[in-house]
């Protein structure tokens, strides 16, 4: 135990804690979440940049630049070899119809990404265990934070317009958006006896495209970010 971690973050020994921000890394990100923070230290790591931070004397290990379903089964098996307990993935969606920024809880998430389907092939959707979905909705209540609960897809982060994944999210009323990794991280963060949240924000939709630079966008997204990571330090 702890030599994959060690080569990856420099420590046999992670902290209990780990909050997963996922989708491209830019320097920037990291001064949204940081005043959050009691202490900070340098994001280190070029493939995985990461920084150790402390708040109310709990320490946590922070993740970005967590993109698509393989990276982040390998990061789940990295994070279990260093002693990591908890993981709080926090992510960006596609939706259909939820106004940009919102926060959304995913109840079921259809595996269109393929990893979970071919670890178990009879497993087409995967949902938070009852246990992790009641403290998602408890906390998000307790700090004031509105969210929609919502069924969502996720898809391959390389292989984008494949017609048959596209035309099962379009003509099914019952999904509400897409993403990238969340079926991945819920099915394999729980093969791995791992305590696991996940709460994603809307960064664009039908009217809003996802590289969208208008200010007010960019500062939504900025605030939903901030406000889950508020929601995942009270949680873990």
């Amino acid at each position: 135990m702890g030599r994959f971690s060690f080569v990856a973050f420099g420590r046999r020994t992670l902290p209990e804690r780990c909050i997963i921000y996922a989708g491209a890394y830019v320097p920037s990100r990291k001064e949204r979440i940081r005043p959050l923070f009691d202490k900070w230290r340098l994001v280190r790591g070029s493939w995985l940049p990461y920084a150790f931070a402390k708040k109310q004397r709990k320490m946590f290990l922070i993740l970005f630049n967590v993109y698509g379903a393989s990276m982040t089964l390998e990061v789940l098996h990295l994070l279990k070899d260093g002693g990591v307990r908890k993981v709080f993935f926090i992510g960006s969606m596609f939706a259909k119809r939820i106004p940009i920024g919102k926060l959304v809880l995913p109840t079921e998430i259809v595996d269109k990404a393929g990893i979970v389907l071919v670890h178990d092939p009879a497993r087409s959707v995967v949902a938070p265990s009852r246990s992790s979905l009641k403290s998602l909705k408890s906390g998000l209540k307790r700090l004031n934070q509105p969210f929609e609960e919502a069924k969502i897809v996720s898809v391959p982060c390389v292989l984008h317009g494949i017609k048959s994944v596209a035309e099962f999210i379009e003509n099914n009323e019952s999904i509400e958006g897409v993403e990238l990794e969340a079926s991945t991280f819920l099915h394999f963060s729980k093969k791995l006896h791992m305590t696991s949240y996940v709460v994603l924000y809307v960064s664009d939709n039908k009217r809003v495209d996802v590289v969208s630079s208008a200010k007010i966008v960019r500062e939504t997204r900025r605030k939903a970010l901030r406000n889950i990571t508020k929601v995942a330090l009270d949680l873990l």
